[in-house]
C-alpha cells in the first residue's frame, strides 16, 4: 500500500471507530487514548489527522460526509442506469440523509453546534467545504438545461431550496431526539418536493 493509501486508510480507520464509540456510548464518553486504542494506532497518529475530538465532528460533516455521499450516491445511480435527472437528484439527497443516519443523532447535533458556533466567529466557507455540493449543482444544472423543473428559480435558489429541505430535517431529527427514521421521512418529503419543482 501506497504512503498516501495508507494516510487515508488510517484516517477513516480513525474516522470509523470515533463514530462507533459516540454511537455506542455518547460523546462526552469517549476519549482519544479510546479511540486510538480500539483503532489500533498511537495518539500522534491521531493528531496527524485531526486536532481533537472536536475535530472528527466538523470533519465528519466536511471531508467525511462529502466522501460518503459521493459514494453512496454513485452506488444508488448504478443501480438503475436511466434515471431522470430528478430521480438522480433525489437519491443524492437522500445519500445526505443516509450520511446522518450512519453517524447518528449524536454526532449530528454535535455538528450542527461546532459548525453554526464557527459561524459566529469567522466565515465558515460551509458550502465551499463541502465537496459534494459540487455534484449536486451539476445535477440542478443538467435539470435546468434539460428544462425539467417547472419553476423559474435559478439553480442557486433551486439549491437552497433542495438543501434547506434536507438541513431542516435533520434539524427537526435532532430536536426530536432522533426519534423518527430520517431516511424514510426524506424519502418522502424530497420525492413531494421534487414533484412540485
Amino acid at each position: 500500500m501506497l504512503r498516501k493509501e495508507k494516510a487515508i486508510f488510517t484516517k477513516n480507520k480513525v474516522f470509523e471507530t470515533a463514530i462507533e464509540l459516540i454511537r455506542e456510548k455518547g460523546y462526552e464518553n469517549v476519549t482519544i487514548s479510546e479511540i486510538c486504542e480500539k483503532a489500533g494506532v498511537a495518539k500522534g497518529t491521531f493528531y496527524v489527522h485531526y486536532k481533537s475530538k472536536e475535530d472528527i465532528v466538523k470533519q465528519s460533516y466536511y471531508s467525511d460526509m462529502s466522501e460518503y455521499v459521493i459514494n453512496k450516491y454513485n452506488n444508488l445511480v448504478s443501480e438503475h442506469k436511466n434515471m431522470s435527472i430528478k430521480e438522480k437528484i433525489e437519491k443524492f439527497l437522500i445519500a445526505e440523509l443516509m450520511f446522518t443516519n450512519y453517524v447518528g443523532y449524536t454526532m449530528t447535533c454535535r455538528a450542527y453546534v461546532t459548525n453554526l458556533t464557527e459561524c459566529i466567529y469567522e466565515n465558515s466557507k460551509h458550502f465551499e467545504r463541502r465537496k459534494f455540493v459540487k455534484e449536486l449543482k451539476m445535477l440542478i444544472l443538467e435539470g435546468i438545461n434539460q428544462k425539467v423543473f417547472e419553476t423559474n428559480q435559478t439553480d442557486e435558489e433551486i439549491f437552497l431550496y433542495l438543501e434547506s429541505l434536507v438541513r431542516g430535517l435533520m434539524a427537526s431529527w435532532c430536536f426530536s431526539n432522533g426519534e423518527f427514521d430520517i431516511v424514510k421521512k426524506g424519502e418522502k418529503y424530497i420525492n413531494e418536493i421534487l414533484k412540485g419543482l
